[in-house]
């Protein structure tokens, strides 16, 4: 995977080429604003604590072209988070986050999808499942287990914590959690909770 990073950062840049082995470097987006055209299928890190914010946030708009956006920081916030994807990043997270993490979020933006943090996306599904009908139809496709499963969801649990509650293991929640987002036709937890809100 071609990496493209919008940094001056000599350390962010080799810490994301030793994840991903090939990273391109800009300095600026003042520097590429101009002249770079991005493609749909180009994925774009842009460090946005040493870059012009409104660039940035025109990055995120899809002003130079509608690649997909992920926006690092040395100290991220649930705030900042909240901002960004709302500008139309694909993502946002802390710029020297391990490499498996890097990872995933490479993997769930390329893959057309959007990365947030755990503590981000506990809330999200703590407010949808305040929304989310206890009643809907849509229940009776599941087991009693997979029901439980969703009432957690509803709370804002993690895999961790829904475990710890149900007295099973984690590999067995995420089995569960597999096996409802194929009987809703959702990809993830935000999304069922969603489909469960209509």
């Amino acid at each position: 995977m071609d990496i493209r990073l919008i940094s001056a950062s000599n350390s962010l840049q080799q810490h994301l080429q030793m994840v991903f082995g090939n990273c391109t470097q800009y300095p600026s987006l003042w520097d590429v604003s101009g002249a770079l055209r991005l493609q749909e299928s180009e994925l774009v890190w842009v460090d946005a604590d040493n870059q012009d914010e409104d660039l940035v946030q025109r990055l995120c708009r899809g002003d130079f072209g509608r690649a997909r956006v992920v926006v690092l920081s040395s100290s991220p916030t649930d705030v900042a988070a909240v901002k960004w994807l709302g500008m139309g990043a694909a993502g946002y997270l802390h710029a020297f986050a391990v490499a498996e993490t890097l990872q995933q979020v490479a993997s769930a933006v390329a893959s057309g999808g959007i990365w947030i943090g755990v503590n981000l996306m506990q809330q999200l599904c703590a407010r949808f499942g305040q929304v989310a009908k206890t009643d809907s139809p849509l229940l009776a496709q599941l087991t009693e287990r997979e029901r439980e499963v969703v009432s957690h969801l509803r709370d804002g649990k993690s895999n961790k914590q829904i475990a710890r509650d149900m007295d099973i293991a984690e590999r067995t929640v995420k089995a569960h959690l597999t096996a409802i987002f194929g009987k809703f036709g959702v990809p993830d937890r935000v999304q069922l909770l969603l489909r469960l809100a209509s």
